[in-house]
């Protein structure tokens, strides 16, 4: 796959608040939260998500929040290290 190739797949993403995300690797589940642009003097525009964890392993701090950088996570969403399901009913695999 080409640069241009998965670039073209990171932009089929179309993520939005109340999305569903679970980390493969610990079973933790998160929902996207807010979607918060700051602006970069080297990328314009860099888009971050804040995401709201539960995690079933630590009850006593189940639910904790987390920022993840927008391209980071499709990218992790793409490489399958966390699974995706919209609200809108989409879901990525390859």
């Amino acid at each position: 796959m080409t640069f241009n190739g998965l670039h073209e797949e990171l932009a089929s993403l179309h993520l939005a608040v109340g999305d569903v995300l679970i980390e493969v690797a610990s079973g933790s589940v998160g929902f996207l939260v807010e979607r918060v642009r700051r602006v970069d003097i080297v990328e314009d525009d860099i888009y971050f998500w804040e995401v709201a964890w539960v995690n079933k392993e630590a009850v006593e701090e189940s639910l904790y929040s987390h920022i993840l950088e927008e391209e980071h996570l499709k990218l992790s969403i793409f490489l399958g290290i966390i699974k995706w399901q919209s609200i809108n009913g989409e879901t990525f695999e390859l």
